[in-house]
Formats: C-alpha cells, sequence, structure tokens
C-alpha cells in the first residue's frame, strides 16, 4: 500500500531527520518522482522512462551487484506501487537501505524531481526543496468588514478562521440625540450629534482591529507560521503586517482588495505573492552569508572553507545549489576534503547535506534564479556558529 500523503511541515521535517541518518555498507538507494497531472493514457509517461533510465545505469555500472535479490524484488514491488499515477500526490520518495533491506516512503503534493541515485547516504535534497517551499504560511485577505485567514503547507490550503471587525455596539448605544447650544434668534431645538457619534464608531472599530491583531499574532506563533501574505485595505493590513512583523514573521503585502473575487483566484493572487517573499527570503540569506563572509566573520564562502566549518561542526546555515555536484573526499574519520582533480574524488553532495544535518545546522536548497547569487562562491556558503 503506498503511504499515506503527508500534510505537516514537522512531520516531513523529522521524516528527512531520520531519513538522512541512514547508513548502509552496501548503499542507500534515493528514487524520487515527480508525476505530471492528468497523464494517464497513452503509453510509458516521461517520469517512468526517466527513472527507468536511471536504475538502468545503476545496473549497469554494478552499483545494484551487491544487493540480495529479494531486497531488489521487494524495492520494484514497492516502487510499482509509487509509479501509480492514480495515487494521491504527485511527489513520491523512497529510500531503501540495500544491505539491511529497511525502507522509508513519502508522498507529498508537491511534485519532485524524477531520478535515482546511490551513495553511502540519502539523497534527502529534493525533500529539502519542498520543506522550505511548505513551510506554513499565513494567507490573509482583509476588508473594511472582516478578515478571511487561510494557511498554506506543504501546498495544502486550507481556512483557519473569519473575524468581524465590524464594531458591536449594542442597542444601548443609539445615535446620540440632544440639545443643540442656545440660539437667541430660533430657541432652543434637537439635532443629531453625528460628528461624535461617527468618532466613538471609528474609537470602537478601532479597538476592535487592536483585538484582532493580537489575536492573529497569538494564532500565528500558536500554528507555526514562518511567513505571511496579506492583502486588502491598506488600513486594516497596515496593522496586522506590523503586529506580525513583530512577532518575527516575514510578510508581504499585496496592494489590492480581493473580496470581490472568487476564492480560488484570489487564493492564487496570494500564492503568486508568496512565491516572490520565498525569492526576497533566499535573497536575503544570501546577502546575509556573502556579507559575513566578506567580512570574514561568521560566514564561508566556497567548497573549501564550508567544508572546514562542517568537519568542525562550525556551520549554522547551510545554502547549497542543488542542480551542482559538489566533488571531493573522504579522509579517515570522515573528514571532508574538496578536491576537483584527485583520482579518489567522488561526489561529496549528499555527504555534505547529511553532515550538515547530523550536526544540527540548517539547510536551506537555493535553485533557480536565486543560485546565480552563490556563482561567486561555487553554489555553496554557510552561517557559521562562530
Amino acid at each position: 500500500m503506498a503511504p499515506m500523503l503527508m500534510e505537516r511541515a514537522s512531520d516531513l521535517r523529522d521524516f528527512v531527520g531520520s531519513v538522512a541518518e541512514l547508513r548502509d555498507p552496501v548503499g542507500v538507494l534515493s528514487i524520487t518522482i515527480g508525476i505530471e497531472p492528468g497523464a494517464t493514457t497513452g503509453g510509458t509517461p516521461a517520469w517512468e522512462i526517466a527513472l527507468e533510465n536511471d536504475l538502468a545505469q545503476l545496473r549497469r555500472d554494478g552499483s545494484l551487484g551487491l544487493a540480495t535479490k529479494r531486497g531488489l524484488e521487494e524495492t520494484y514491488a514497492r516502487l510499482a506501487e509509487l509509479l501509480d499515477p492514480t495515487s494521491t500526490g504527485r511527489g513520491r520518495a523512497l529510500y531503501v537501505a540495500l544491505g539491511s533491506g529497511g525502507f522509508h516512503e513519502v508522498t507529498l503534493r508537491r511534485a519532485l524531481p524524477t531520478g535515482a541515485r546511490l551513495g553511502p547516504v540519502a539523497h534527502v535534497l529534493p525533500l529539502l526543496e519542498a520543506l522550505d517551499e511548505g513551510t506554513p504560511t499565513g494567507l490573509i485577505m482583509a476588508s473594511r468588514d472582516s478578515i478571511s485567514l487561510w494557511e498554506s503547507e506543504l501546498e495544502k490550503v486550507t481556512e483557519v478562521d473569519r473575524i468581524e471587525l465590524e464594531p458591536w455596539v449594542g442597542d444601548w448605544w443609539p445615535e446620540m440625540k440632544g440639545p443643540a447650544r442656545a440660539n437667541p434668534l430660533r430657541g432652543q431645538q434637537t439635532v443629531s450629534q453625528r460628528d461624535r457619534y461617527a468618532h466613538r464608531i471609528a474609537v470602537a472599530y478601532r479597538h476592535t482591529l487592536d483585538e484582532t491583531s493580537v489575536t492573529l499574532g497569538a494564532l500565528a506563533r500558536e500554528r507555526c507560521w514562518a511567513r505571511a501574505v496579506l492583502a486588502g485595505d491598506p488600513r486594516t493590513v497596515d496593522a496586522l503586517d506590523e503586529v506580525l512583523r513583530n512577532t518575527g514573521l516575514i510578510t508581504i503585502t499585496i496592494g489590492a482588495n480581493l473580496e470581490g473575487l472568487r476564492t480560488e483566484e484570489a487564493l492564487g493572487r496570494l500564492e503568486t505573492a508568496l512565491e516572490t517573499l520565498a525569492a526576497q527570503k533566499s535573497l536575503e540569506r544570501i546577502r546575509l552569508v556573502l556579507g559575513e563572509a566578506a567580512a570574514d566573520a561568521k560566514g564561508a564562502c566556497g567548497l573549501t572553507r564550508v567544508l572546514a566549518a562542517l568537519n568542525e561542526a562550525r556551520v549554522a546555515c547551510l545554502l547549497i545549489d542543488p542542480s551542482r555536484t559538489y566533488v571531493g573526499l573522504v579522509e579517515a574519520g570522515e573528514i571532508l576534503r574538496a578536491a576537483d582533480r584527485a583520482k579518489r574524488a567522488v561526489d561529496l553532495t549528499d555527504l555534505i547535506v547529511s553532515r550538515a544535518l547530523s550536526t544540527g545546522a540548517g539547510v536551506i536548497p537555493v535553485p533557480g534564479a536565486a543560485a546565480e547569487h552563490l556563482g561567486s562562491c561555487g553554489g555553496i556558503a554557510a552561517l557559521l556558529r562562530w
């Protein structure tokens, strides 16, 4: 049976941690799959062809030769279930310790890059990308009268709450009326004191908004939001944005009221802004690390310096371009060294990630355009503990 769809970022983080600890004398087989939506007929799908090509290459170069026949048969049986396009989730991953026969499986909504590789440790970078992009995020649509709160986590969007902002004044607070000042020409009269009433309404509204802001801040902490996207009436959004920033969230606002749009369209606008926010965050991380490295402070730029820091467990956060390969040597005591042209040079990418995770460092994949800013560092940099 295929594994259940993973819906919580915290669960995926725990899964990545457990898989990153896998060690096996024969090797760890890492398989990730990206199912294309709607492609269930018309021959062998592209993702299945790509995966079979990778597995065939592993068979040709003898990488799978030490695995037991029974272990391989069970691997292929599990793989057949993961390839079923009718199952829930577009992203599938299977990790197999070929010597011991241990299996780890996960299914995600987000498609993963399709491929298979064998190494001393698991290839978890695709899952780390999904985790970084799928961190719990608040999607907030505000109007003058109400606030709709949604949450995006691992590409699942759910409605969290709806808060009414119209202040309740009750029957005890009618529009105020009373005598006007004495007018010797016209005599005593009764008039509506609308300005004072409007002022009281405004004060009551602001009080309601302040209470809502406190509630929203507490909700963001409770649900572990790392960022938020806000859209709507500026008078409301600005107050909410300030509170969320004060709780440590990264925020971005849309200067448009989405109240009249269909829910799907409004959420689409918010998720587009979320992609912009994620890109901004990546650039901020890179600038911070490069700035620290340039100042010869708590930053390391380039493979040689990053490996030296990893060997001493000094890395607090690792930034890595997942499209690159990082080559070097594994010396006695599992010391990692950069060495492009050495005869015994091997791909260190997964060992680097595993070492960072095992020493408590955060690992942030930096894909796409943002990775260009790591070009001067060879695609890898780190923020150091000391």
